[in-house]
């Protein structure tokens, strides 16, 4: 075989929707976008002419010398732009069992690591189609755990969806830039089980940390119900400013825990970023000298005024088509709003500490 792939071409739908023998198989290959079944060469085309563009969307048609053997799609989600998306992949019926699957989804992996700058490829596939399951994890894709599982009616039943992916570098291999693109910020609705999880996690880090006598609090958007949030449970440690912070490093590290930075009286470590996206737990813990608290100010008083808590949500939801990729750029852009409620909360603190006095 001498396999390439080359731009589809309007004639290559008198092939590829001949592949299309039932109505059950093209809908796992194109779920609902094609509106009825059978798919004729003028359908494909339309489509076609509508949804791909050349520039953020490619169709390729893969060739055995000049015979049409394969077609597959290729896409980057929007405000992703590390990132390309696989779909519509199907090889000639009369040739499977040939390698042709896994070698189609191969080249176009290569395709967009090599021509297209992706640092992570992406996919979705039905658990009603095992076979094609097998060729993309032999291809190297691997199962995303999603917060919620997509699903589309077909043939009225629910077919339920799984996401793939497959990274180009190992997480250490990535630059920070890199690491933003593969992590985007993304908010989720307020979730009861953030509470749960962060109260597990500082029981972990209060018992490997006991030496250090820490005081340990659920800090960040998770710990204010009823507002969105990033899913990533912020907790803050204040340890001695004397204590053995390169001994709280290695306990942290042994503990399962990466370090992200570190300064004088300031450590911030993670846990929960995998090669295949975010675990269904990610915690940042923060570990300041005590009494460098302001966080458990801020919490507190969102918690207090749920109409402040609910501008500064409408604030992080403008902020985050502008901002998905960058977290310093994200985290700088919030800090005015940040900053003036702590002042206020310590304005209001000075004036209770003179009425005690009084």
């Amino acid at each position: 075989m001498s396999l390439t792939l080359r731009p589809y071409q309007p004639t290559d739908a008198n092939v590829i929707t001949t592949w299309l023998k039932s109505e059950y198989l093209m809908r796992q290959w194109c779920a609902d976008r094609y509106e009825r079944f059978p798919v004729t060469p003028e359908d494909m085309n339309s489509y076609h002419q509508q949804y791909f563009d050349g520039h953020n969307s490619v169709a390729l048609t893969m060739v055995d010398d000049e015979d049409i053997v394969g077609y597959i799609s290729i896409r980057t989600p929007a405000d992703y732009s590390s990132e390309q998306r696989l779909g519509f992949v199907i090889i000639d019926d009369s040739r499977r069992g040939k390698g042709l699957g896994k070698a189609i989804v191969s080249m176009a992996v290569d395709y967009a690591f090599s021509k297209l700058g992706a640092i992570k490829v992406s996919l979705g596939v039905f658990e009603n189609n095992p076979i094609a399951v097998r060729c993309y994890e032999s291809v190297g894709f691997h199962r995303v755990v999603k917060q919620e599982t997509e699903c589309y009616d077909c043939l009225g039943e629910t077919w339920n969806c799984i996401e793939m992916e497959f990274c180009k570098k190992s997480l250490s291999e990535m630059t920070l830039e890199e690491l933003w693109q593969f992590f985007p910020i993304c908010l989720a609705s307020y979730n009861p089980q953030w509470r749960d999880w962060a109260k597990e996690e500082i029981g972990l880090l209060s018992e490997f940390l006991s030496e250090y006598y820490p005081i340990v609090n659920h800090i960040g958007s998770t710990a204010i119900p009823g507002i969105q949030a990033k899913p990533i449970i912020d907790i803050l440690v204040e340890i001695s400013p004397n204590a053995d912070w390169q001994g709280v490093r290695k306990v942290m590290e042994t503990a399962g825990y990466i370090c992200m930075s570190s300064s004088e009286n300031r450590m911030s470590f993670n846990k929960g970023y995998t090669p295949q996206g975010y675990a269904e737990k990610v915690f940042h813990v923060h570990i300041h000298a005590m009494g460098d608290n302001d966080e458990i100010a801020f919490r507190n008083y969102l918690n207090s005024n749920p109409a402040v808590a609910k501008e500064y949500e409408k604030l992080k939801l403008s902020l985050l088509p502008k901002y998905r990729n960058d977290r310093d750029g994200y985290t700088e852009a919030k800090s005015e709003f940040v900053k003036g409620i702590i002042r206020e909360t310590k304005v209001m603190k000075k004036v209770v500490d003179a009425e005690l006095m009084s």
